[in-house]
């Protein structure tokens, strides 16, 4: 089964629902998936949970990303 490789992206500069929690510094990770997230999927980071705001897809580059994921902070598992 295809695997696609997904960056994802926290801006700490973006507008969150949880803003007193969230993280103060930005974040990045690459993880595969067997699907791209879509937007208001939940993604599991850290301790962490992060909702993804937007997805930009790229074009098939055979080894490259394939899509990116930008997240806003959703909560954690200390709530």
């Amino acid at each position: 089964m295809d695997t696609y490789l997904i960056q994802f992206v926290y801006y700490a500069s973006f507008e969150h629902q949880n803003s007193d929690k969230a993280p103060t510094e930005d974040k990045e990770w690459v993880k595969a998936y067997r699907i791209i997230p879509r937007v208001g999927d939940c993604v599991f980071k850290d301790g962490e949970w992060f909702q993804v705001e937007r997805v930009f897809l790229y074009q098939p580059s055979g080894k490259g990303i394939d899509a990116q994921a930008q997240c806003s902070f959703y909560g954690s598992d200390k709530l």
